[in-house]
């Protein structure tokens, strides 16, 4: 349970696996942002520890592989304050849902599902106690089995490469920008195909819905994991 949740935690934050547990029924909250290049006006997060190098942004991804679709993240705060919304597809099976975090609480919900779950931001608590973004995302994908392997460009940004026996990831400013996976018969791509950095988001993109009620995360209490 400590291992899915882990991995459902840096897809909301890192997007390296997306969304396995999210949103309700309505339009991706995305599509009622001005996608204005002014930049966020939330204030910087507290401590100036931030997840990325960017105060805010609009970031599109498409999904190849095992797992099919789309999916879309907004940030502001530097990534303290998130929504992600994806639309996959795995064994014909579709899942459609959201993945919100507001500072050190991420909350997850499925489109058209009542019930949600919450938990303490693992990766907050790891990053304070890291204290340094770089060295953080090392530590990361180094538990996951990807080490520096020096830069790369995609989409025409330096990005930092990360290799192993799965596969590669690239981030760039700490936001990732492409996967390429192979962990047996699950094989996975995510790559940005569309970047829109210091985008002005409304702040409806992150609120909760009313209408869904959130639980614990078994295993996960708000006083950590």
């Amino acid at each position: 349970m400590k291992t899915k949740v882990f991995i459902i935690s840096v897809s909301a934050i890192l997007l390296l696996w997306v969304c396995n547990n999210c949103a309700q029924e309505k339009k991706p909250a995305g599509q009622e942002s001005e996608n204005l290049k002014l930049g966020s006006e939330a204030d910087e997060p507290e401590g100036g520890l931030k997840l990325y190098g960017i105060k805010s942004g609009i970031i599109e991804y498409k999904h190849s592989g095992s797992r099919t679709g789309t999916s879309i993240l907004y940030f502001d705060k530097y990534g303290y304050r998130s929504a992600t919304y994806s639309d996959l597809v795995m064994n014909n099976q579709v899942d459609k849902g959201w993945v919100i975090s507001l500072d050190e609480t991420q909350y997850m919900y499925k489109e058209g599902s009542k019930q949600g779950t919450k938990m303490k931001n693992p990766m907050i608590e790891s990053l304070k106690k890291v204290n340094d973004m770089e060295k953080f995302i090392e530590e990361t994908y180094s538990k996951m089995g990807f080490k520096p392997a020096g830069t790369e460009k995609f989409l025409g940004k330096e990005c930092r490469a990360f290799k192993g026996d799965m596969g590669k990831i690239l981030t760039w400013n700490g936001i990732m920008m492409y996967t390429e996976m192979n962990a047996g018969i699950m094989t996975y791509k995510q790559e940005v195909t569309k970047l829109d950095i210091n985008a002005r988001i409304k702040p409806s993109v992150f609120e909760l819905p009313k209408d869904v009620t959130f639980s614990e995360m078994p295993g996960f209490g708000t006083n950590g994991i």
